[in-house]
């Protein structure tokens, strides 16, 4: 998606800067929300979550304003291709892992015959029975994707969180380097106090 990077992420770090806060830790965060494959609701709420720590009142409306921003520069066509890439490599891994498992083997004679007698007892099993074989691989089948999604989701959860966390390191640092500051200038002032009140006298 490197078009809609490259118009995306400029204004984000203006939109960051105007919000006076750090576009850095916040702008690759919230970039990395908008990138995952979650609902626009579970995007919002997760922006919203980040909003908080930044600003005080509509966010809301800045949560609306960056979603609104990132689907203007996210070209349909490069949706569609990423989404057909995802599907091809998948392909490729399930056929590689497939064939990885299918090796060539050489069989005696004995072992042709009763591989032979095993294969008619076999060819022998009802419609219902060779039914309840697909329905069986394709709930195996079924089981695999949804173990892959809830993989890619919970690797989302977590970089969020990881994220979530950093922020909230920075903010707290930023807080005490304010705190620090405003210390040292009391003491400054305090010091320029002293030093008149001993020039008086």
């Amino acid at each position: 998606m490197a078009a809609a990077v490259s118009e995306f992420e400029p204004w984000l770090i203006d939109k960051l800067k105007s919000l006076k806060t750090d576009e850095g830790v916040f702008g690759s965060y919230i970039s990395g929300i908008l990138e995952s494959e979650e609902s626009i609701d579970e995007k919002k709420d997760a922006l919203e979550g980040i909003l908080s720590e930044i600003v005080e009142r509509d966010i809301s409306a800045h949560v609306d304003e960056i979603i609104d921003k990132w689907e203007l520069c996210k070209p349909k066509e490069e949706i569609r291709k990423s989404i057909q890439d995802v599907d091809i490599q998948l392909n490729k891994l399930l056929e590689s892992q497939s064939l990885a498992t299918t090796s060539r083997r050489e069989y005696t004679d004995e072992e042709k015959k009763i591989r032979e007698v095993i294969l008619s007892q076999y060819s022998e099993l009802s419609d219902n029975e060779e039914n309840q074989d697909k329905e069986e691989v394709s709930e195996c089948q079924d089981l695999i994707k949804n173990t892959n999604a809830l993989d890619v989701a919970a690797a989302a959860r977590e970089r969020r969180e990881q994220g979530r966390l950093e922020a909230q390191r920075k903010k707290e640092k930023d807080k005490e380097d304010r705190e620090k500051q405003k210390a040292l200038k009391e003491e400054k002032k305090e010091k320029r106090k002293t030093q008149k009140g001993e020039r008086k006298r």
